[in-house]
């Protein structure tokens, strides 16, 4: 996460190892930011070899008009400007959203932001990163398309559930809400001030006279709605994004509109590697994929990865707790009575081998290895021996972790849980697209007249 808080002017797409799979009968390299599983969601999006070979033109032509037309005081600016954008491609942090992917210009305007990326090991998040990747953002969305008279812009928010996680922030904790709130309201803060620091040089959309009263209500909303309870210095530099956004703004004018949103999952957001989508938390801590020789396997999320690795545990310790949720892949090491019990109903942990990183339970692995034979679903010692193979799913009983641990790696949530947070983000989405919603205001009905 280090490398994503610089802007190197001469950062080029060799710094990064390469990633080369094979994929829909040819060779894709990518860079060693990404996940293997993934390549597949590049050769969807993409006809390209390379992640480099797909975005450089799109950088080059933005580039090119942005010096052409104002957007950079001069070169330099410009080189600063398209090498952090490919830092952040390359690090798997941002990407274009689709349908940018297929020419540099005249497509809708989204950029897709991974929120995990912007965890730093520790557990602690990179809000000073995090406000430059959008800022950034706000200037290619400028550029990618022509000035329609809303000129809407999204710089969508991915993986907010998994950020959340990485951190080790509960989702269903009101500190998981005010985090959530803070990361948005950082964002939009952040955005808003490029969008005002363009409309100075190049003047704000066509529009803005007829929508900024609307808009800078949404955003004076915006300031008073972020909540207390997130971490001191990211509710300080959130609140001091947006109050630095809705000044200049109220100075300037705004070059583009919209900037924040959240969605449900698409190709990029999986080709960078979201574990979860829009303001929903996150869904499972295992993944299932297949391995470089297409045999399936069952992995922990990332976000679940960099929470446990940052709790300090002992290397032997932090083995069990993942053991204790993906299992350990193998019936070796086994109780040895739930072996035997196995073996009395004519199965051997040689047989089983093969079929317990795919399946999704005991039973599911030996149906796959002997058809015939059908399991008990309600054995102790078979449950036991399910434990140890394929794990709990969950992380609630984990050992060597506190309990702010575990909440953090709870997956899924009730329904009052995602109500609570959907509203605590509400005032931070796409500020004048949808005013009667950002606003917090709805239509009261007519009277009746008698």
């Amino acid at each position: 996460m280090a490398r994503l808080a610089a802007h190197p002017l001469a950062f080029s797409w060799s710094d990064y190892a390469p990633l080369t799979r094979s994929c829909a009968g040819r060779t894709v390299t990518l860079t060693d930011a990404y996940d293997e599983a993934v390549i597949d969601a590049f050769c969807g999006l993409s006809s390209h070899a390379s992640l480099a070979a797909a975005m450089e033109p799109l950088l080059q032509e933005w580039q090119r008009v942005g010096l052409a037309s104002g957007v950079f005081a001069g070169a330099d600016e410009a080189r600063s400007w398209t090498g952090c954008l490919r830092h952040q491609m390359a690090s798997a942090a941002a990407l274009p959203a689709e349908a940018l992917w297929h020419g540099p210009r005249g497509r809708d305007r989204a950029w897709v932001l991974r929120l995990s990326a912007f965890v730093e090991p520790d557990g602690t998040l990179a809000h000073d990163a995090l406000a430059r990747a959008a800022a950034c953002a706000v200037t290619a969305l400028d550029l990618a398309g022509p000035p329609p008279p809303a000129r809407a812009a999204s710089v969508i928010a991915a993986d907010l559930a998994g950020a959340l996680m990485a951190a080790g922030v509960p989702y269903a904790w009101p500190e998981g809400r005010a985090t959530a709130a803070s990361l948005l309201a950082l964002l939009l803060g952040a955005a808003t001030e490029a969008s005002a620091a363009l409309a100075v040089r190049l003047g704000p959309f066509p529009a803005w006279s007829g929508v900024r009263p609307t808009v800078l209500r949404a955003l004076e909303l915006a300031v008073s709605s972020l909540p207390p309870g997130a971490e001191p210095g990211l509710d300080r530099a959130a609140r001091t994004a947006l109050e630095r956004g809705l000044a200049a703004a109220r100075r300037s004018g705004l070059r583009v509109l919209g900037l924040v949103s959240l969605r449900p999952p698409g190709p990029v957001e999986r080709l960078v590697g979201a574990a979860s989508a829009g303001a929903a938390p996150v869904p499972s801590l295992i993944r299932f994929d297949d391995d470089t020789t297409g045999r399936p396997r069952r992995r922990l999320i990332g976000p679940a990865r960099r929470l446990i690795a940052a709790q300090g545990l002992a290397p032997e310790q932090e083995a069990a707790v993942i053991a204790h949720i993906v299992g350990h892949g193998t019936l070796e090491g086994a109780p040895v009575a739930a072996l035997e019990r196995l073996a009395g109903f004519g199965l051997s942990p040689t047989a089983l081998a093969p079929h317990l990183a795919g399946a999704v339970s005991l039973a599911h692995a030996a149906a796959l290895a002997a058809p015939g034979i059908a399991l008990p679903v309600d054995d102790p010692l078979l449950a036991a021996l399910e434990r140890y193979a394929l794990g709990t799913g969950s992380a609630d009983e984990a050992p060597h972790l506190g309990a702010r641990a575990r909440a953090a790696l709870a997956e899924g949530a009730d329904e009052a849980a995602r109500a609570a947070m959907e509203a605590a983000v509400a005032p931070f989405l796409r500020l004048g697209l949808d005013p009667a919603r950002d606003l917090g205001q709805r239509r009261r009905p007519r009277a009746a007249v008698g």
